[in-house]
C-alpha cells in the first residue's frame, strides 16, 4: 500500500485494481495475490539470511550431503562439518550441513577425514536468493507468477 502510494508500482490490468480498490473500500485483506508492476527501482539493503534449520534445509533442497538420500525433515538433522567441541564455528554457513541421523551418527565427534567420509557439495552461504526462498515458502505465490509469465508470453 506505501508503495502503491509513493507511486513506485502499478497494476498489470484492470481486476487487479479492481481487487486491491474492493479491499480498500471493505477493509478486507484477503490472501488474495496481487502482482504489481515497479515503476522505478527500489534499494533494499542487502542482508545475510541466517544459518537456522529452515534456511538449511532450504538451501541443501532437504537432502543428507554425505549420502545424497532426500528424506522428510522430521528424519534430517543439522550437523557440523567441524564439530563445535573441535573448534568449528557454531552457527556459520560453512560449517552446517544437512545430513540423515544415520550419517550424522557415524560422523559423530569426528572431522570428516577421520570418519572417512565427504560431502556431496560444500556448504555456501545462503544470501540472495530470495526469489527461490519466496517461492519455496509460498507455493501460491510461485503458482500466481507461472500464470504471469504464462499470460505474458502469449500476448508477446
Amino acid at each position: 500500500m506505501v508503495l502503491l502510494t509513493k507511486q513506485r508500482i502499478t497494476f498489470i490490468d484492470d481486476a487487479a485494481r479492481q481487487a486491491v480498490e474492493d479491499a480498500l473500500l471493505h477493509r478486507r485483506f484477503g490472501e488474495d495475490l496481487v502482482i504489481v508492476r515497479l515503476l522505478s527501482n527500489i534499494q533494499i539493503p542487502r542482508r545475510m539470511l541466517r544459518a537456522n534449520r529452515r534456511n538449511l534445509l532450504l538451501r541443501d533442497d532437504g537432502t543428507c550431503q554425505y549420502c545424497g538420500k532426500s528424506l522428510p525433515s522430521s528424519q534430517l538433522s543439522v550437523d557440523h562439518v567441524v564439530p563445535t567441541s573441535r573448534g568449528g564455528s557454531g552457527g556459520s554457513w560453512q560449517n552446517q550441513v544437512i545430513a540423515c541421523r544415520r550419517c550424522n551418527g557415524r560422523k559423530g565427534n569426528r572431522l570428516l577425514s577421520e570418519a572417512g567420509m565427504r560431502l556431496i557439495r560444500p556448504p555456501r552461504a545462503l544470501t540472495q536468493e530470495y526469489a527461490h526462498l519466496i517461492f519455496l515458502r509460498y507455493p501460491q505465490l510461485k503458482h500466481a507468477y507461472d500464470r504471469l509469465l504464462s499470460s505474458t508470453r502469449v500476448l508477446v
